[in-house]
C-alpha cells in the first residue's frame, strides 16, 4: 500500500506541476515611453525594454515615415548595431535585467529635429512570436524675446491700425495672442493683461534648425476706450507639454486715441471677469468747453431682441430710471449741473451681473446748448460692446468604452492590443472655440505629456453661468507599456499639461491575466504606420506562440515540481516515524500485532488501538482510549501529610491486538 501511495503522489505531483506550468504565459512584449520630449541641441536620455522566453531574440527600432520605415538600431544577443545617422549622434548600450528581459539605454548627444523627431516602432522577435510598440520623440525649443510694433500710436477713433508680433518662438509651432491692459486716467489700477485676439495658424516659417520664425499681423480698430491702453503679444502651444519652456512676452505699446465727438462712453473693464469684477459703464464729456450747459445724459443698452432701450438718465442732479428691473441690481450716480463735471455712471455689482443679459452693447447720448453760435446740440456715441471672460470650473470624469462597442464600461483593466475610447465632457469657459485637451503619464514617468492622438470635439453648447460646454473623445490603443497609465482631460489650460482650471483623471491598467500567448504559428508581426487620413496613431502588439514548445515546457516544469513535492513528503514521513519511535526515559512500550479479526468477525484495520495503564500492586487493569491518555501527569496518591513519599512506580503498556 505504501508503494501505491508513493506512486500516486508522484503522478499527482507531475500532473499538478504540469498544470501550473501550463497556466504561466510565455509572452514576448516590448515596453516603451509614450512620448519622449527632447530640447533641440541638448542631450536626451531614455530606455526601452523587451522580454522574450529565450536568448535568441532580435530587437529593432525603426523610424516611421511617409515613404516607409527606416531601421535605426538592431540588437541581437546584446550586440548593438546602428545606422549611419545614429552611430555618431547617439550612444546605445544594452544590459540584462533578468533572464528574460533586456534593457536598451539610448543617449542622444545633441537632439536634432531632422534626425530624431518623429514616430518610432520598437519590435522584438522571439521563438514564441513577435511584439511591437510605438513611441514618439518630440523636439522642443524655448522661444526668444518677442517684439510688438504698431503702424501708428497716435490714431483717431475708428481708424484701423495694424499690430505686428515677430520673433523666434522656438518649437513647436505656436498660437499667437494680442493682449490688452486697460488704463484709467493714466494708471492701470493693477489691471492684468487679457487676450483680445488669437490665431492658431500664425504667419511665419520654420528655420533650418527646426525653430519657428514668427511675423504675424493683427488688425485693430480703436475706440475712445483704447486711449492710453497698453498692448503686447505672447504665444502658447496647442499641444500639452510635459517640459516647461520659458515664456515669451513682447514689449508694451500704448495708444493715444483722439475723438471728434463730445460725448464719450467707456466700460470698465472692457472684458469683465464674470463673478469676479463689477460691470461699470460711464458717460463723460470729451470737450466740455464746447458746451454752455447740458439738459440731460441718457444711457441705453441693446436688448436680446436687438433694440436699443433706455436704461437710466440724469437731468440736473436727478436720476431717472427707465429699466425698473435693472434698477434693483445696479447703482447709478450722475449730474449735468456743469459741463466740466457732467457724467453718468452705472455700476452692476459682480454678484448681481447676469450673463449673458448684461454683456451686450451700450451707448450714451446728450442734449445741451453749445457755446457761441452752436445753439442746441445733441449727440450719440457709437455702441460699445461689454465682453466677459469666465474660466471653466467643472468637468466630468472621463468615460471609457471599448472601440466599436457603443457602451461605456466601468472596466479599467484591458488586455494588450485593446482599442479604447476616452470621452470627457465639461465646461470650456467663455471662449466657444476652446477645447478639452488630453495628456497621459505612464508608470514611472515624471510628468504628463500631451497625447499625439488627435481628439474629436463636439459642437459647443451654452450652459448656465455663461459657460460653454463640449465633449472631447480620443482613441487609444493599449500596449504592453500601459502597465499603469493615467489619463488627464483638462480645459482652461496653458502650455503645460496639468495646468487647467478644470481637470479630471482616469487610470487604465494592463490586464496581464488575459494576456496569454496565441496558438497561431505565424511569426510575422503586423506593423501599423500612422495614416494621414485618420485622427489617431495606432499602437498594436502582436504576441504569438507555438503549442509544441509550450507543451514541452509544461512537461519539464511539471516533472521538476512533482519531484520536489515527493521529496518533501518523504522527509515528513521519516521525521514522523523517528519521533514516534523515540523511547522516553522510565517508560516501557510493548507492541503486539492486532488480531486478524474482531470479535464480530470483521476486519480490525480501522480500529483504534487500546492503551492499557497498570499501577504496581493495584487492582485490575484499566483500559483507556488513546484520546484519554495523559502520560505527562502521573497519578497522585492521597495526601496524608505535608511531605508525601511516593512509593509506587507507574509504567505504560501499549498493546496492539493481533
Amino acid at each position: 500500500m505504501e508503494q501505491n501511495t508513493f506512486t500516486a503522489l508522484i503522478l499527482f505531483s507531475v500532473f499538478f506541476g504540469g498544470s501550473i506550468a501550463q497556466t504561466v504565459p510565455v509572452t514576448t512584449y516590448v515596453t516603451t515611453p509614450k512620448v519622449i520630449e527632447a530640447k533641440l541641441g541638448e542631450e536626451a536620455r531614455f530606455y526601452l525594454t523587451y522580454t522574450t522566453p529565450d536568448n535568441s531574440s532580435e530587437f529593432t527600432v525603426s523610424r516611421l515615415g511617409a515613404n516607409g520605415t527606416e531601421e535605426i538600431l538592431r540588437v541581437v544577443d546584446l550586440t548593438v548595431t546602428t545606422n549611419a545617422n545614429w552611430t555618431m549622434a547617439a550612444n546605445v548600450q544594452t544590459s540584462a535585467v533578468d533572464g528574460d528581459t533586456r534593457r536598451v539605454n539610448v543617449t542622444i548627444y545633441q537632439t536634432d529635429f531632422v534626425t530624431h523627431e518623429g514616430d518610432y516602432v520598437a519590435m522584438v522577435t522571439g521563438s514564441d512570436g513577435a511584439a511591437q510598440d510605438l513611441f514618439t520623440i518630440r523636439t522642443l525649443a524655448s522661444p526668444d524675446q518677442l517684439s510688438l510694433s504698431v503702424s501708428s500710436r497716435d490714431v483717431s477713433e475708428g481708424t484701423p491700425i495694424q499690430f505686428t508680433c515677430s520673433g523666434n518662438t522656438g518649437r513647436p509651432e505656436p498660437v499667437v495672442h494680442l493682449l490688452q491692459r486697460e488704463t484709467y486716467n493714466g494708471t492701470n489700477q493693477n489691471a492684468t493683461f487679457h487676450r483680445v485676439l488669437s490665431d492658431t495658424s500664425p504667419s511665419g516659417s520654420f528655420l533650418e534648425n527646426g525653430t519657428f520664425s514668427l511675423s504675424h499681423n493683427f488688425t485693430w480698430t480703436p475706440t475712445w476706450q483704447d486711449n492710453l491702453v497698453e498692448f503686447r503679444c505672447d504665444i502658447s502651444y496647442n499641444i500639452g507639454l510635459g517640459t516647461a519652456l520659458s515664456s515669451a512676452q513682447s514689449n508694451q505699446i500704448t495708444l493715444n486715441v483722439t475723438s471728434t465727438k463730445i460725448i464719450q462712453i467707456e466700460t470698465k473693464p472692457q472684458i469683465v471677469r464674470y463673478k469676479e469684477e463689477d460691470l461699470v459703464v460711464v458717460c463723460t464729456l470729451n470737450k466740455p468747453e464746447t458746451l454752455q450747459n447740458l439738459f440731460f445724459l441718457q444711457l441705453k443698452r441693446r436688448s436680446p431682441s436687438g433694440t436699443l432701450n433706455n436704461v437710466v438718465s440724469v437731468t440736473g442732479a436727478t436720476i431717472q430710471w427707465q429699466d425698473q428691473t435693472l434698477q434693483n441690481r445696479a447703482n447709478v450716480t450722475g449730474t449735468v449741473a456743469s459741463p466740466p463735471t457732467a457724467h453718468l455712471s452705472m455700476v452692476i455689482r459682480k454678484d448681481s451681473v447676469q450673463c449673458p443679459l448684461d454683456f451686450t452693447e451700450y451707448e450714451c447720448s446728450l442734449s445741451g446748448f453749445g457755446t457761441g453760435a452752436t445753439g442746441a446740440f445733441s449727440e450719440i456715441t457709437d455702441p460699445v460692446k461689454v465682453s466677459y471672460t469666465v474660466q471653466p470650473m467643472l468637468i466630468e470624469t472621463p468615460k471609457v468604452r471599448e472601440a466599436g462597442s457603443g457602451v461605456d464600461t466601468s472596466q479599467r483593466e484591458f488586455r494588450n492590443g485593446t482599442v479604447i475610447e476616452l470621452t470627457c465632457t465639461g465646461q470650456i469657459g467663455s471662449d466657444q472655440n476652446a477645447t478639452i485637451r488630453w495628456c497621459a503619464k505612464t508608470a514611472g514617468a515624471p510628468t504628463f505629456t500631451g497625447l499625439s492622438n488627435a481628439a474629436v470635439h463636439s459642437m459647443t453648447t451654452s450652459g448656465p453661468n455663461c459657460q460653454n460646454i463640449r465633449s472631447s473623445t480620443v482613441t487609444y490603443n493599449i500596449t504592453s507599456s500601459d502597465i499603469r497609465t493615467e489619463f488627464l482631460c483638462e480645459s482652461g489650460y496653458s502650455s503645460q499639461c496639468n495646468s487647467g482650471t478644470a481637470k479630471q483623471f482616469v487610470t487604465i491598467s494592463l490586464d496581464l491575466t488575459k494576456d496569454l500567448p496565441s496558438s497561431t504559428t505565424s511569426t510575422t508581426p503586423e506593423v501599423t504606420t500612422p495614416s494621414t487620413t485618420t485622427s489617431t496613431t495606432t499602437r498594436k502588439v502582436v504576441t504569438q506562440g507555438q503549442n509544441t514548445a509550450e507543451s514541452n515546457t509544461g512537461l519539464i516544469v511539471g516533472a521538476v515540481v512533482g519531484g520536489v513535492v515527493v521529496l518533501i513528503v518523504i522527509i515528513l514521513v521519516l521525521v514522523y516515524f523517528l519521533i514516534l519511535r523515540r523511547k522516553s526515559a522510565g517508560e516501557s512500550y510493548n507492541t503486539t500485532k492486532a488480531s486478524s479479526k474482531s470479535s464480530s468477525g470483521g476486519s480490525t484495520n480501522n480500529q483504534i488501538p487500546e492503551i492499557k495503564i497498570q499501577k504496581a500492586e493495584e487492582g485490575p487493569t484499566k483500559e483507556l482510549n488513546y484520546v484519554d491518555l495523559d502520560l505527562s501527569q502521573p497519578s497522585k496518591p492521597e495526601r496524608k501529610s505535608r511531605v508525601v513519599e511516593i512509593c509506587n512506580t507507574e509504567y505504560a503498556s501499549v498493546n496492539f491486538d493481533r
